[in-house]
């Protein structure tokens, strides 16, 4: 059944707007309509991105609210009859990097890539959730475009396969994904983050952090003057260390990078968190070669300065150069 395209809209938005009891019942709503159908009427994919992801439903874990008739009671009880015990361990695992992310942010990011000069092409999404940067890109740049999704819950990965057949999607983690290097136009995403790490023996050496792992294959895979255009964390530019950066600048140029403020993500995902938007373009096969020149200058964007604040335990934090004179980087 041909199926039209779907676009996240206006109403749909508003729906995160509202309180985290209404965004956690409605995620749970389209998990159940999910396990129940194989294609969407347009209807039935409005309330399938409704979806917030499993980190909206945190609370809902907690055994001091398994009773009485509260929306973490209600969710629970509905969730334990819908899931396996896999399932469900699956989720409560999701809960700390499982969030859908801003579509003001989504959109600004799409704003981004037009000013450069991105019209469409093929493009990855390496931690899609249920596609959203899909759903907001706009239209024209959308026909242009072909789409590969990777999800590793199986639960959201059908989401997304039910709001857009047209994609490809892998339910599998991004490390045990098998793509062909330099075959993407563009990858773009919200990455996860933290201090922990995914097994993958081609990067093992590298011993990156998830989302700088996210980063190093992303380049990989994208062609040469292609783009990355990557939500990862504030660590990825501002870690005293500089192995990574200098990593990332031997295959990449930093177009821009933007600091989001810690409440970016307060509104969809009740979290906050400290996040850049990073967008790269790959360098060709001549400019990497001009790189071993002696005349080479390393790119600002590997350095940090100290910034004058501390951490909770007194240590010094540092910002990136970029963000203090990013004229010259």
């Amino acid at each position: 059944m041909y199926q039209p395209i779907f676009e996240i809209t206006e109403e749909i938005e508003a729906h995160f707007d509202s309180t985290l009891s209404v965004k956690a019942e409605a995620t749970v709503e389209a998990i159940s309509l999910s396990k129940s159908i194989s294609s969407a009427t347009q209807q039935q994919r409005v309330e399938l991105a409704k979806a917030s992801g499993w980190g909206t439903l945190t609370d809902i874990w907690v055994k001091s609210n398994h009773q009485g008739n509260t929306w973490q009671h209600r969710c629970y009880e509905k969730l334990s009859k819908l899931l396996t015990t896999e399932e469900i361990q699956s989720a409560k695992s999701a809960t700390a990097t499982a969030y859908q992310t801003s579509l003001e942010v989504i959109r600004a990011m799409w704003d981004l890539l037009a000013e450069v000069g991105f019209t469409g092409g093929s493009i990855l999404e390496p931690a899609c959730n249920t596609l959203s940067f899909m759903g907001c890109q706009p239209q024209i740049m959308r026909e242009r475009s072909q789409w590969v999704g990777i999800e590793l819950d199986p639960i959201f990965a059908q989401m997304a396969r039910l709001l857009y057949p047209e994609a490809l999607i892998y339910a599998q983690g991004f490390e045990k994904v098998s793509l062909s290097d330099n075959s993407f136009d563009l990858a773009i995403g919200n990455v996860p983050f933290g201090n922990y790490k995914l097994f993958d023996p081609r990067y093992a050496h590298l011993n990156l952090s998830i989302h700088n792992y996210f980063l190093a294959k992303c380049a990989d895979l994208v062609r040469e003057n292609g783009l990355l255009c990557l939500i990862t964390s504030c660590f990825t530019l501002d870690s005293q260390s500089t192995s990574f950066r200098k990593y990332l600048a031997g295959q990449l140029e930093l177009v821009t990078a933007v600091r989001l403020p810690d409440s970016a993500f307060k509104r969809f995902a009740n979290t906050e968190v400290v996040a850049d938007i990073l967008l790269f373009r790959k360098l060709t096969q001549d400019e990497w070669m001009d790189k071993t020149s002696k005349d080479y200058q390393c790119p600002i964007w590997i350095k940090t300065v100290p910034s004058g604040k501390c951490n909770v335990n007194g240590e010094p934090i540092s910002i990136n150069k970029w963000f203090i004179e990013p004229d010259v980087a």
